[in-house]
């Protein structure tokens, strides 16, 4: 069985297909050109199955998105499929093809590339995809959530500004009033039974009828204005906060089942939820592309930002933050879940507050060690990791 090699180049609307044979240097299916929809998928898959003795493996550049939909139909074909640098095709072009460039011969230098390369790479960073879009919703949502919260407060700061004194306006029974009642005029002139009962059926009875209680009194000498337009926007706010959080749910469900969270052997370390793996397994994709702790380090942003002019040198430093704010986030968000265990991290936080650094400067001395954590343990997959 030979194994032929198609290059891809992949657009908005048409792509440019290539197959090459590396034991005949023969271009033996030279530039087809389809559209992207069914009816172009269906033209590329007849010319490849005219080939169907031989192994394909197929190879798209890495630009955009616009490749995942013709991956995830050729996959379910069950061809092989690798992610390419651009850089590194436009590096092999300009040696190989006197630096020529549109789409025939794209298509053409993706394929050759990728029977010289093909050992080389994997079609992990494909596999990893669907974790990233899952990674970005989540917290695109999530931090949505956080600004409608503000909003709801400064809506309650006029209309029942003592409120959040009195209660947790995030909890289940609170919103369940709010909602139906969302000034302290409103539920100054609700029965208490009404108000209880509200509030039993959606925390199914756990919330405490003493603060219920507490918040019909204080709803009576409340200095809060009644206002019909705010109270309106408190009751959407919630129903918003209350599907926005259903949806952020939805995806944590998504994001615990997929391959890449379930199989990590990021589970090794103490404190990591199944999460935070999947923020930073997304945003890593694949390891093998840090040959250093210390690449990994940067590429989250947790190096520090060198400040000099001439003789003279900034006495402190702060973190660069370029690289991935994901993975950045997600590296400080599990390590501080990390600090509040017992152990090494804990161990070495608590060095770094004794050193006379601040909070969040010893947190970002614990994710840029748990780097290090990472970046071994992933590159020692089936070794048990000691060090905790």
């Amino acid at each position: 069985m030979t194994k032929l090699f198609c290059g891809i180049d992949v657009a908005k609307y048409e792509h440019v297909a290539s197959i090459y044979n590396p034991s005949t240097g023969e271009i033996i299916l030279d530039s087809l050109h389809f559209t992207n929809d069914d009816k172009g998928f269906k033209t590329l898959l007849a010319n490849l199955r005219k080939n169907k003795d031989n192994e394909i493996m197929i190879g798209f550049e890495s630009t955009g998105h616009y490749h995942q939909t013709l991956f995830n139909y050729l996959t379910s074909k069950k061809y092989k499929c690798y992610l390419i640098n651009p850089y590194m095709t436009s590096k092999f072009r300009s040696i190989s093809l006197r630096d020529a460039k549109n789409d025939n011969i794209d298509s053409k230098a993706i394929a050759q590339f990728l029977s010289f390369e093909h050992l080389n790479l994997n079609n992990e960073e494909f596999l990893n995809n669907e974790l990233k879009e899952l990674a970005f919703q989540r917290q695109f949502l999530m931090t949505d959530v956080s600004k409608m919260k503000i909003k709801l407060k400064s809506y309650l700061d006029r209309v029942f500004p003592e409120l959040e004194s009195l209660v947790d306006i995030n909890t289940a029974g609170i919103r369940a009033i709010l909602k139906e009642y969302p000034t302290a005029k409103d539920i100054s002139e609700v029965r208490i039974d009404k108000l209880k009962n509200l509030v039993k059926t959606a925390s199914m009875g756990k919330y405490p009828v003493s603060k219920i209680e507490a918040v019909k009194k204080a709803a009576k000498t409340s200095i809060g204005i009644h206002s019909l337009s705010i109270g309106l926007n408190i009751t959407q706010c919630i129903e918003t906060l209350d599907l926005k959080e259903k949806q952020i749910d939805r995806i944590e469900k998504e994001i615990k089942k997929h391959p890449t969270v379930l199989n990590s052997p990021l589970h090794q370390l103490i404190g990591i939820n199944d999460i935070e793996i999947g923020y930073i397994m997304s945003a890593i994709i694949n390891i093998t592309r840090f040959d250093s702790p210390k690449k990994l380090v940067a590429y989250a942003g947790l190096d520090p930002k060198v400040r000099q002019s001439g003789t003279w040198s900034a006495n402190r430093t702060r973190m660069s933050k370029r690289g991935s704010k994901l993975l950045r986030y997600a590296l400080i968000w599990s390590a501080y879940n990390m600090t509040r265990r017992p152990g090494s991290m804990k161990d070495y936080f608590e060095l770094k507050k004794f050193q006379g650094k601040s909070h969040y400067n010893a947190l970002g001395h614990c994710a840029a060690k748990l780097c290090r954590y990472i970046f071994w343990i992933l590159n020692h997959p089936n070794e048990e990791f000691k060090y905790q």
